[in-house]
C-alpha cells in the first residue's frame, strides 16, 4: 500500500499532490519549506503545514475527528471542502477515499484500475460505496487493503507507526495515541506485529482483570462476614453445637426439670467464660506494658550538646577541628532524622496497641457481666425465675443459631469466591509461564528485523542497536529498545534519552519494519515528520544514504518533511539539495501562497 495522489474540490486552495509511487518510488517524497526571507523576523517556516499535511492524509485515512483536529477546530474555513486519496493497493489497483469536513463521518469509496482518475465531479452512481459511515468505511478499505499480515487487527491500529508526527518520536513503539491507554489496548498488537502469538498476550491482560475482579468480588463478601474462609469447618461444629443445646434447653423447658441447665452453666462458665477472660487479661497485662515501654521511648530525648563538647576541648587547650564539627553536626542532624522517624512509627504502634487495649477492656466488661449473670441463676431458688431466664437464654441461642446460619451461608459464597480466585491465579501463572516460552522461542521474523534494525544502527549511528521483548514485572508481554554502550552487545546506554538519537532510532526501527514486511501484504509507505530537524550533519547523510538504499527497490515510499535550513551538507558544506521530481510539495514563507492550504494563518 503506497499513496499515489491527494487532492480536493478547492485546487485554488489546496494544490493537488502527486506521489512518486510503485516504480516511482525509488524517488523521495520531500515537503520542503523553503526559508526565502531569512532577515524578516516576522515570517515564520515552521507553520507552512508540513505536519498539518499528515493530519490530512491519516483524516483521509478515516481516522474518527477529536476536537484537537486542525478540520475541527477551524470548520469555519473549511466548510464546503472535500478531500481526496487516491492510494495504489498491492493488488495492483486503486482505492479512492472521499472525505468531507462538513459530515466527516459520510465516506465514499471507489475501486479503479487506472491512476490520476478524478472523483471530485463523480455522481453516487460512480462509487463503490457511497456516503458510507466513517465505521463501516473503514471495514471496506480494510478489505481493500488486505494487509493479511495484521489480522485479527485493522490497518487503522498500524497506521500511526507509518505517519510518526513529532509528537511520535518519544517511543518506538507506545504512540502519543496509546500515552494514556492501557497496556492492553496495544501491546496485543505489537505482539502481532513482531509475529507472536497477540491472544496469549490479550488472555494475560484478560486474566489480570479477572483476577483484579475477584479479589475485589471475594473483599467485599469477606466484608460481610465475620470468619475467614478457613474457619468454616470451625462454624459448623458450632452451629451443630449451638441446635443441641436449644434443642436441650426446649426439652428442660418442657419438662420443667433445670437440672441439666445448671450443669451446662457451670461447664459454660468454666469452660468458656473463665477461660476467654484469663487470656483477655494476660493480653492486657502485655498490652499495658507494651504500651508503657512506648512511653518511656518516645519520652526519651537525645541530650548530645555539640557545645559541651567544643567546651571540653577548650578545657584541655585542644583544637578542635572545624571538620570535625561538621561531621558531628551531620551526625546529629541524622539522629534527629532516625530519631523523629523512630517515633513517628512507635506513636502510630502505639495508637494500634490502644485501640486492642480498649477493645479487649470492652470485651472483658461484657464477659464479666456474663459471668455475673449466670452465677446468680445458679444462686437463685425460685423456679419461676429460673424458668422465665432459660426461656430468654433459649431466646439468645435461637437468635445466635440464625446469625451464625447467616454468617455460614456467607461464608459459603466467600469460600467459592475463593476457589474461584485461586483456580485464575492457577491459569494466570500458566499463562504467564507460556508467554515465557514463546518469547524464548525462536522466531525467525523477529530475528531478522533485529538483524535489519542492528545493521541500520550501525550505519547511522555507530552503535548496536538492542531489541528484544521480555516479561516485566507483572509478568506481561513487554519491550527494550536502545542502544549498546561501546563494547558491549548486550547492554543498552542512555543515549536514546537523548532527543535526536531517540528520533533516528525511531526512524531507524520504522525502516526496518518495512524492510522485513517488503514483499507481504503491508504497509509500503512511511511518514516522517521533522526527521532532519536537530539532527548532526553527519547523521543526516547517514541516514539519507539509508533511506535511499532502502527505497531503491520500490518496496518502500519515504515522506518526509523538512525545511531548507535542515537540509543535509556535504563536505564542502553546501545543501544536499533534492531534486524537483524529490520535492512533492514546496512550502514557503513568502505569503500564503507558499502554505500548503493557500488562506491565512490558523
Amino acid at each position: 500500500m503506497q499513496i499515489s495522489r491527494l487532492y480536493s474540490n478547492r485546487d485554488e486552495v489546496f494544490t493537488p499532490i502527486e506521489f512518486n509511487f510503485g516504480e516511482d518510488a525509488t524517488c523521495l517524497n520531500a515537503v520542503l519549506g523553503e526559508i526565502r526571507h531569512p532577515s524578516d523576523d516576522a515570517r515564520d517556516s515552521h507553520n507552512l503545514g508540513k505536519t498539518t499535511l499528515l493530519h490530512l492524509i491519516d483524516f483521509l485515512m478515516l481516522k474518527g475527528m477529536s476536537q484537537g483536529h486542525f478540520l475541527f477546530k477551524n470548520k469555519n474555513l473549511f466548510e464546503g471542502f472535500e478531500f481526496f486519496i487516491e492510494i495504489a493497493l498491492n493488488s495492483g489497483q486503486f482505492a479512492t477515499v472521499r472525505r468531507g469536513v462538513d459530515d466527516p463521518n459520510l465516506v465514499s469509496l471507489a475501486l479503479h484500475d487506472e491512476p490520476k482518475e478524478s472523483f471530485i465531479d463523480v455522481s453516487e452512481d460512480g462509487w463503490d460505496h457511497f456516503e458510507l459511515s466513517r465505521g463501516d468505511a473503514v471495514v471496506i478499505l480494510d478489505s481493500w487493503l488486505d494487509l493479511r499480515i495484521l489480522k485479527p487487527f485493522t490497518y487503522r491500529k498500524a497506521i500511526t507507526y507509518f505517519l510518526r508526527a513529532q509528537s511520535d518520536w518519544d517511543d518506538e513503539l507506545k504512540l502519543q495515541k496509546f500515552a494514556s491507554s492501557k497496556d492492553q489496548t496495544w501491546k496485543p498488537f505489537i505482539a502481532r506485529l513482531f509475529a507472536f502469538n497477540d491472544q496469549l498476550v490479550q488472555q494475560k491482560y484478560s486474566l489480570d482483570e479477572e483476577y483484579s475482579e475477584q479479589k475485589a468480588k471475594l473483599d467485599h463478601l469477606q466484608g460481610e462476614v465475620q470468619f475467614s474462609e478457613d474457619q468454616l469447618p470451625q462454624l459448623n461444629a458450632q452451629i451443630s453445637s449451638l441446635i443441641q443445646d436449644i434443642r436441650s434447653s426446649e426439652e428442660a423447658l418442657d419438662a420443667f426439670s433445670f437440672d441439666e441447665e445448671e450443669k451446662k452453666l457451670v461447664r459454660d462458665l468454666v469452660n468458656e467464660i473463665e477461660t476467654e477472660i484469663s487470656a483477655i487479661s494476660s493480653s492486657l497485662y502485655n498490652l499495658r506494658f507494651d504500651i508503657r515501654q512506648i512511653d518511656e521511648a518516645l519520652s526519651h530525648k537525645d541530650k548530645f550538646d555539640l557545645n559541651d563538647v567544643k567546651s571540653i576541648f577548650e578545657e584541655v587547650e585542644l583544637h578542635f577541628p572545624e571538620q570535625l564539627s561538621r561531621d558531628y553536626e551531620q551526625l546529629v542532624a541524622f539522629n534527629r532524622k532516625i530519631t523523629r522517624e523512630r517515633n513517628t512509627a512507635l506513636r502510630k504502634q502505639r495508637t494500634n496497641l490502644e485501640d486492642k487495649r480498649l477493645a479487649l477492656s470492652e470485651r472483658k466488661r461484657e464477659l464479666d457481666a456474663q459471668r455475673s449473670h449466670r452465677l446468680q441463676f445458679m444462686q437463685a431458688t425460685d423456679t419461676f425465675e429460673k424458668f422465665k431466664e432459660l426461656q430468654k437464654g433459649l431466646a439468645e441461642h435461637k437468635a445466635r443459631l440464625v446469625y451464625l446460619e447467616e454468617q455460614k451461608r456467607k461464608l459459603e459464597f466467600v469460600a467459592e469466591a475463593a476457589r474461584d480466585l485461586r483456580e485464575v491465579e492457577r491459569t494466570r501463572g500458566r499463562v504467564a509461564d507460556e508467554l515465557k516460552v514463546m518469547i524464548e522461542r525462536a522466531n525467525p521474523l523477529f530475528e531478522r528485523f533485529r538483524d535489519t534494525f542492528n545493521a541500520y544502527c550501525k550505519r547511522v549511528l555507530n552503535h548496536d542497536g538492542i531489541v528484544y521483548f521480555r516479561v516485566n514485572k507483572q509478568n506481561n508481554f513487554d519491550y527494550e529498545v536502545g542502544l549498546s554502550l561501546q563494547g558491549s552487545s548486550t547492554t543498552t546506554s542512555n543515549l536514546s534519552d537523548g532527543t535526536s538519537y531517540q528520533k533516528l532510532i525511531c526512524v531507524l526501527f520504522d525502516l526496518a519494519l518495512l524492510k522485513v514486511y517488503e514483499d507481504a501484504p503491508f504497509f509500503r509507505f512511511v511518514y516522517h515528520d521533522g526527521v532532519f530537524e536537530g539532527l548532526d550533519n553527519r547523521k543526516k547523510n547517514s541516514l539519507l544514504a539509508v533511506i535511499r538504499e532502502q527505497i531503491a527497490s520500490a518496496k518502500c515510499q519515504y515522506i518526509f518533511t523538512l525545511i531548507d535550513t535542515d537540509l543535509p551538507r556535504d563536505l564542502e558544506d553546501k545543501p544536499i539539495r533534492f531534486s524537483d521530481e524529490e520535492v512533492v510539495a514546496r512550502l514557503h514563507d513568502d505569503g500564503r501562497d507558499g502554505r500548503l492550504f493557500k488562506m491565512a494563518e490558523f
